[in-house]
């Protein structure tokens, strides 16, 4: 499932909605918002068919705010940087590889 851009900004702005709203609700805006944040980098990298790009700001901003919930710790933050680390080290794509050719199904 790739939508057009147009009904991805769509879908992205209806999570926004339903994330503001939910903030509203529970009045959990910090680090709530770092949540809502990372929710949308999953699913806008997802769509965009760049997951990486998707996993690693999503891993971050959701990372904000549970270092935030752990009062900040620094033991936290080395761990976070860490994982970061290794998950770069294992599924980053290569700057080298050739990108996947545009294949228009439209005209079949």
């Amino acid at each position: 499932m790739h939508p057009e851009p147009g009904r991805r900004r769509t879908l992205i702005g209806g999570i926004w909605l339903i994330g503001i709203g939910v903030l509203f609700a529970t009045r959990f805006w910090w680090p709530g918002i770092m949540f809502l944040i990372a929710i949308t980098a999953f699913i806008e990298g997802w769509l965009k068919d760049q997951p990486w790009y998707g996993i690693q700001f999503g891993f971050w901003s959701a990372f904000i705010g549970v270092w935030a919930l752990a009062r900040y710790s620094l033991a936290f933050l080395l761990i976070g940087l860490g994982v970061s680390t290794i998950i770069g080290a294992l599924v980053k794509p290569s700057p080298f590889s050739k990108p996947k050719p545009f294949v228009d199904s439209s005209l079949e």
